[in-house]
């Protein structure tokens, strides 16, 4: 069984620039253009190429993990995943997708001796959102997720409706 992991990267300054009155209710966020947020995972398991959309080669068994970032790599914004709505109701293709929460331990650069690179690494819980392939086929799905400040100021709620096609190797 085989381990891919997506990451989906969000331009959160266009997202938060182009969507002023973004909403504040999670039950209700704001629909993101599609263009603005891009998800990829190893060459050898994507069909096509990559983007908002992702089409993957994987079999029943396989585990899914999405992380998520934002091109400033958190830097001015962050994003959060917080909910995924499918309109795979059964669960027919994929287990419904469940948040893990596990230690982290980050590298951190140090100035060295004389040229020498050094580090120091920084302890953190980290996360991602796991699924369990069942079945091959098409899934369309949402993503809910929220954009932060560097300020932890809630920028607002936001999804967009991404499809997952899981085809054989």
């Amino acid at each position: 069984m085989a381990e891919l992991n997506v990451l989906i990267a969000f331009d959160a300054a266009t997202i938060v620039e182009r969507n002023p009155g973004a909403s504040r209710n999670p039950d209700a966020p704001t629909y993101v253009d599609q263009s603005l947020i891009y998800m990829t995972t190893r060459q050898d398991h994507i069909i096509g190429t990559s983007g908002a959309e992702l089409n993957l080669r994987a079999e029943p068994g396989d585990s899914v993990k999405w992380r998520e970032t934002t091109l400033s790599l958190g830097s001015d914004y962050k994003a959060l995943l917080y909910r995924y709505v499918s309109s795979d109701n059964d669960h027919v293709l994929i287990r419904t997708p469940e948040i893990e929460v596990v230690d982290g331990v980050y590298p951190m650069p140090q100035e060295g001796s004389e040229g020498t690179p050094a580090f120091t690494t920084q302890e953190y819980e980290d996360h991602y959102w796991r699924t369990t392939v069942k079945r091959t086929g098409k899934v369309v799905y949402h993503f809910y997720f929220q954009i932060l400040d560097r300020h932890r100021n809630l920028k607002g709620y936001f999804q967009w409706d991404p499809f997952i096609t899981i085809e054989r190797p």
